[in-house]
């Protein structure tokens, strides 16, 4: 699908288009959402840059995601999105800088590009201006995608303190926590830490996009707003970098502690086996000796040898119990 949009005085105008229309007056920004080879070839037409593949954009070099081609500056992203069946997972994007107007390619929907598209389209939104241009269209996306990333941040750290409180906040009246609650909180402090990882891997790669988009308005006469947009993107997605790591940090911390918490369980069980096993040894032993089949056993015959064997076992049970207890193993 081919959207354009126009540039419409403070505000942008989404028209969408096909294979063998003409190019719009006054276009800023082309986007390509799950292109076809038609659809390709027609943008090609209209900006006279090649449009990367699907295979081009998920090459990992950084030579392969950045760089210049017939005048048209290419820079591929990774950034997050909401899969089908409610999940975060990772696309890469590709911004092309030709001319005046950027063109995007894009195999899923980020939220962040329909936010960014909902508020440049209302007019007044301090966004666009009678000089908008593809640097400003792609500086206004990418700073979209950090606002989002953000917010996904303070709800991986509103679950993350959640699960800390159910480990460590735990009243002395809850009962102990069972294999059951270990599996559950292991499940959800993995995968918290696995889409960590995957919002890591999207920061990094905006990032660099930003190195690069540095770079390219360092020899390029852009204006000093334009500069310091980018410094401040920069600035941000550093800090979003670094609040990852603290999440991280918690995340090891907290799967550190449950699996601590299995161990101390895993022993509290293995020592009640053990003092069970200590304790009920001296009454077996008095009861071995006592089902002996010798013939000369005084005990046996005698009135008081019942009740002195089961005070003997009984004895002997009770004893190391009280010297255990004693000694604060019990």
């Amino acid at each position: 699908m081919i959207v354009v949009y126009t540039l419409e005085a403070d505000h942008l105008a989404a028209r969408p288009a096909k294979a063998g229309d003409a190019l719009p007056d006054n276009t800023v920004w082309i986007d390509l959402l799950n292109p076809t080879h038609d659809e390709d070839v027609q943008t090609e037409t209209w900006t006279k840059t090649a449009i990367p593949t699907r295979e081009d954009m998920v090459e990992i070099e950084e030579s392969s995601r950045f760089y210049t081609e017939n005048g048209g500056q290419y820079l591929t992203a990774p950034i997050l999105y909401f899969t089908e069946d409610k999940h975060h997972a990772i696309s890469p994007i590709s911004f092309i800088l030709t001319g005046s107007f950027l063109v995007t390619v894009r195999y899923a929907e980020p939220r962040a590009f329909s936010l960014y598209v909902s508020r440049a389209s209302k007019p007044g939104n301090g966004l666009i201006n009678d000089k908008c241009s593809g640097v400003t269209i792609l500086l206004g996306i990418i700073e979209a995608v950090t606002d989002r990333i953000a917010d996904i941040l303070e709800g991986v750290a509103s679950d993350i303190d959640q699960n800390s409180h159910t480990i460590f906040r735990r009243s002395d009246n809850d009962k102990p926590m069972t294999t059951k609650n270990f599996r559950d909180s292991l499940t959800r402090i993995g995968g918290q830490g696995a889409f960590l990882s995957k919002v890591r891997e999207s920061i990094a790669g905006v990032s660099r996009l930003l190195v690069y988009l540095a770079a390219i308005t360092e020899q390029n006469s852009y204006k000093k707003e334009t500069k310091a947009w980018i410094k401040s993107l920069e600035r941000d997605t550093q800090s979003l970098s670094t609040y990852v790591d603290f999440l991280s940090n918690k995340i090891t911390f907290l799967l550190d502690t449950v699996v601590g918490l299995i161990s101390i369980e895993q022993n509290a069980i293995i020592k009640i086996f053990s003092v069970a096993a200590v304790a009920f040894m001296p009454p077996t032993l008095v009861a071995s000796i006592y089902g002996m089949n010798f013939e000369f056993m005084p005990e046996l015959k005698t009135m008081w040898g019942y009740p002195m064997a089961i005070g003997m076992m009984i004895a002997s049970a009770v004893i190391p119990l009280l010297i255990f207890r004693k000694k604060g193993w019990l």
